[in-house]
């Protein structure tokens, strides 16, 4: 995946009220000094920008003449180490999916055909995507984005999430009704060597995600390299719980 504009580089100082973060833009961007950043992630963004000072790339916004006070940056990165990017930007998982499973050289599913995206399933969700395989078989795919690591373990998720387990629990019920489901874990960061569900943040995640296994849902990881250009697909990461 490719971003249309090249990234601005900034230093990160703040984050209010969730979906908002102050930063500093490096000298030579041509803008004021200080900006507030809209932040797409609703997490806890642990381990990744969680204290000052921490080296933060930035995307332009097209002002919206409806909203003329609305942001003019999005976090699209983070630096919490060096050289050690982190995409935290959970808007893109969608776009590297398809990548991850229909590359032709590292996809896990070359073959399979895209059907379509925010697709309704059950009473209350969407699901992230409809793929058809081979043989026409229906695949409900759910994406989550990773961020958050401890050692060597991307960890998911970094909040407590019911959004998330009702999903395990819809991916569980098309897999018994006869359908094919993937949860497909998105890893934006290159210093992982596994996933794992977060037991500290939200032990009722692992309860779901053994329950889903258990009903049929395939449970895959893979992992992503951000860069000033987009991300280049790592390869798959084994899924440990």
């Amino acid at each position: 995946m490719r971003y249309d504009l090249p990234l601005l580089p900034a230093t990160f100082l703040k984050r209010e009220k969730r979906f908002s973060v102050l930063a500093r833009l490096s000298e030579g961007s041509g803008e004021s000094p200080e900006v507030w950043c809209h932040c797409p992630n609703p997490g806890r963004l642990t381990s990744c920008l969680d204290r000052p000072g921490i080296p933060l790339f930035l995307s332009s916004i097209s002002p919206n003449p409806k909203n003329p006070g609305g942001y003019l940056f999005r976090t699209e990165q983070s630096e919490p180490l060096p050289g050690i990017r982190v995409g935290i930007n959970p808007n893109r998982a969608n776009t590297l999916a398809l990548e991850a499973i229909l590359d032709p050289e590292k996809g896990l599913c070359p073959k399979w055909r895209h059907g379509s995206s925010e697709v309704a399933l059950g009473e209350r969700s969407r699901i992230d995507h409809l793929f058809f395989d081979e043989q026409g078989g229906r695949w409900f795919v759910e994406v989550k984005s990773v961020t958050y690591r401890e050692g060597e373990a991307a960890l998911f998720p970094d909040a407590v999430s019911e959004r998330a387990v009702r999903h395990l629990e819809e991916l569980s019920r098309a897999a018994e009704k006869g359908d094919h489901a993937l949860l497909l874990f998105v890893v934006g960061r290159g210093d992982c060597r596994f996933v794992a569900p977060a037991d500290r943040v939200h032990p009722a995640y692992r309860e779901a995600l053994v329950a889903a296994r258990a009903a049929g849902v395939v449970v895959r990881g893979v992992a992503f390299i951000p860069g000033d250009g987009g991300f280049a697909l790592e390869g798959e990461l084994p899924v440990v719980f």
